[in-house]
C-alpha cells in the first residue's frame, strides 16, 4: 500500500505540472524597432547580403570565438546561406527564405546540429531619406509543457539579442554607407 501512494503521490505531481502547463501561453510574438538613418535601399541591400551578417549579427563570433563560417554560391537574397561550427552554437546554418526587395526579408536558423530552430523575418519600410527596419519572430510551442514553462526565458532572451541586434545592425549599416558632404 505504501508503494501504491508512492506512485499516486508521483502522478499527481507530474498530472499537475503538465494540467497548469495548459494554461500557460504557447504562442509568441516578438517585434523590435530601430530607425536606420539611411535610405531604404542601402538598408535593405545591406541586410539582403549574407556576408554581412557577421558584422552585426547576436550569434556571431563575439559569443562565439570558435565560430567557422562557409558560404554557399548565392550570397545575396533567396536561398542565400551561410554554415557555421563552434564549441557554444555546434554546427548550424541560417538561410535567407524570402527577400522581397525594400520590402521584408525573412530567414531560418538552425543551431546546435538543429535543436535550435526558429524563423524570423526583417520588414523595411522608408521614412524619408532613413529607414524603420523591423525585426520579428513569432511561434508557437506546441502542447510540450516545458517549452510553455520556458516560453517567457525564451522571449526575454529574444528581445535582448533583438535589440542588441538592432543597434549593431544600424551602426554597421551607417558605417557601410557614410554620408556624402
Amino acid at each position: 500500500m505504501k508503494l501504491f501512494n508512492i506512485f499516486l503521490g508521483i502522478f499527481l505531481v507530474v498530472f499537475f505540472f503538465v494540467a497548469v502547463s495548459w494554461f500557460l501561453p504557447h504562442a509568441y510574438r516578438i517585434e523590435k524597432t530601430t530607425v536606420v538613418n539611411r535610405p531604404l535601399q542601402q538598408s535593405f541591400d545591406y541586410m539582403n547580403n549574407i556576408n554581412n551578417w557577421n558584422d552585426w549579427s547576436p550569434w556571431n563570433k563575439t559569443l562565439d570565438s570558435s565560430l567557422v563560417f562557409f558560404y554557399s554560391k548565392n550570397r545575396v537574397g533567396y536561398g542565400a546561406r551561410q554554415y557555421f561550427r563552434g564549441g557554444l552554437y555546434g554546427s548550424g546554418r541560417l538561410c535567407i527564405t524570402n527577400s522581397k526587395p525594400n520590402a521584408e526579408m525573412a530567414y531560418d536558423l538552425w543551431m546546435n546540429e538543429g535543436s535550435i530552430y526558429t524563423q524570423a523575418k526583417f520588414r523595411f519600410e522608408p521614412l524619408g531619406f532613413k529607414t524603420k527596419l523591423i525585426w520579428i519572430d513569432s511561434g508557437d510551442v506546441g502542447l510540450n509543457p516545458i517549452y510553455r514553462y520556458m516560453l517567457n526565458s525564451k522571449i526575454a532572451s529574444t528581445e535582448e539579442s533583438f535589440e542588441q541586434g538592432l543597434v549593431t545592425i544600424k551602426k554597421a549599416i551607417e558605417t557601410h554607407y557614410p554620408l556624402m558632404p
